[in-house]
């Protein structure tokens, strides 16, 4: 059977888990385990970041220095690399790698093989709707919310934008910063949206977005490199619903794609399965 793997020239996830290397397959009392591939059981709960506390002073100068340290930003389309996630959702521990395209607007596109044979899983689209597909067992969840996929894999309910936003510390298409403020220990933030707060602090000698409030999601960031940072913290800001860390590895940017990375090559005697099957199986939220 053909499948969509190196669409991306090669561009695949790789997740090690320990149940699929013992043959556990698509089943009534083990179809959660693809799940797994992208997340599988591991890792510890990190200390909380450090951010400013209080309102901080007004500083305008804050304004500048987010233009400056989201200058890489200007211009990106597409974006492709290699992500190692950790951490918690709920009571499950998270951990896997994968290799993830993004493109605009909203284009997405993540694959999952096991240590051999075809990919165990296959999620693409465009436009926050999506395709979900194993191959392995002809099942396949068509055009749905991409949020909603998320979710139920991940309990990170992001668009496809949102990711890409996120991931990158760009935090907004075309950014107005404004209110301005700053604190002791080097800190400013400026707002972004009504519902998006970037953070600023020197790392290695450069202003860079440190932290993130986005939405529901606290956002950190570390490792910076050539304006990227290399790892981000997401957790939710309600307490202990979700803690998960984003290594970035292999990133490329504006990297031509075949458009047909954001798209599913379906069988056509796939079993179609739908988003309530997927909430039974897939219980990252303490289902």
């Amino acid at each position: 059977m053909a499948t969509d793997r190196g669409v991306f020239g090669g561009f695949v996830v790789r997740c090690i888990c320990r149940d699929l290397a013992n043959g556990l397959r698509f089943s009534a009392a083990a179809s959660a385990i693809p799940f797994y591939a992208l997340l599988v059981l591991a890792s510890c709960a990190a200390r909380v970041p450090h951010r400013p506390e209080g309102p901080g002073a007004s500083d305008a100068s804050a304004e500048a220095a987010f233009q400056s340290a989201a200058r890489h930003c200007e211009g990106l389309k597409t974006l492709t690399s290699e992500i190692r996630l950790s951490g918690r959702a709920g009571d499950e521990r998270l951990r896997g790698t994968l290799h993830a395209g993004f493109g605009t607007p909203s284009a997405v596109r993540f694959e999952a093989v096991a240590p051999f044979g075809p990919p165990v899983f296959i999620l693409a689209g465009r436009n926050n709707r999506a395709t979900l597909l194993f191959p392995r067992d002809k099942r396949v969840l068509p055009d749905v919310a991409l949020p909603d996929v998320l979710e139920r894999l991940t309990a990170l309910a992001l668009s496809g934008d949102d990711a890409r936003l996120v991931l990158t510390g760009c935090l907004a298409e075309s950014p107005h910063p404004s209110n301005g403020r700053s604190w002791n220990g080097g800190w400013s933030a400026v707002s972004l949206e009504s519902n998006i707060t970037a953070y600023l602090h020197p790392q290695n000698g450069s202003t860079v977005v440190a932290a993130a409030d986005y939405g529901p999601w606290l956002i950190d960031y570390a490792d910076y490199l050539n304006g990227f940072p290399r790892t981000v913290r997401i957790r939710s800001k309600e307490a202990g619903r979700v803690d998960a860390t984003a290594r970035l590895d292999q990133l490329e940017i504006n990297v031509a794609l075949d458009e047909r990375a954001f798209s599913v090559d379906v069988p056509p005697d796939a079993e179609r399965i739908t988003l309530n099957d997927l909430r039974a199986i897939a219980p990252l939220r303490g289902q």
